[in-house]
């Protein structure tokens, strides 16, 4: 029972930095990039080289999130089969996703879009290190979706969009 909570906590533990990370990440403005550089904060250099291109830390964090979620469920599901047996697997999987759905998706994913300008400092160094811990992985899925890149100078910014802002 023990090796089946240590699977379910550790497989949810790196799933909420994960999905924390993501939000953060993907929440952070230019602009409070900037006054962090104004202000010569080393956590606005990392933010500003993470945010040029952000398919690097947004790979790594997706990784690390596909193995916590793989590794989890193999380890839970074995192990709750062994605690339960074959006939509760079933029951066990649904609790663990839902599990899953709120404590490493929905709960994460809320705190960092709403603190992210709190979170977004000591997120520069944890993706940091994490894009060079997975670097093999992040050259792989940059190879694998280079033909998706846009190089515009306004890359995401359409017509309509770039209208309104004039």
């Amino acid at each position: 029972m023990i090796l089946l909570l240590v699977y379910v906590i550790i497989a949810l533990g790196f799933s909420f930095l994960c999905s924390i990370a993501e939000a953060v990440i993907l929440s952070v403005s230019s602009a409070y990039i900037s006054v962090l550089e104004k202000e010569q904060k080393p956590s606005g250099a990392v933010l500003r080289h993470l945010t040029e291109d952000i398919n690097r830390p947004l790979s790594a964090i997706l990784t690390l999130n596909t193995i916590a979620h793989t590794m989890g469920a193999a380890g839970a599901g074995a192990q709750a089969a062994i605690v339960f047996g074959d006939a509760y697997l079933g029951l066990i999987s649904a609790i663990l996703t839902l599990l899953i759905l709120v404590f490493s998706e929905i709960i994460p994913k809320t705190l960092g879009a709403t603190f992210w300008r709190a979170l977004a400092p000591i997120t520069a160094y944890f993706l940091k290190y994490l894009v060079i811990l997975l670097y093999p992985f992040v050259k792989m899925s940059e190879w694998l979706t280079k033909g998706f890149k846009e190089e515009s100078p306004l890359r995401g910014l359409n017509r309509a969009e770039l209208h309104a802002m004039a």
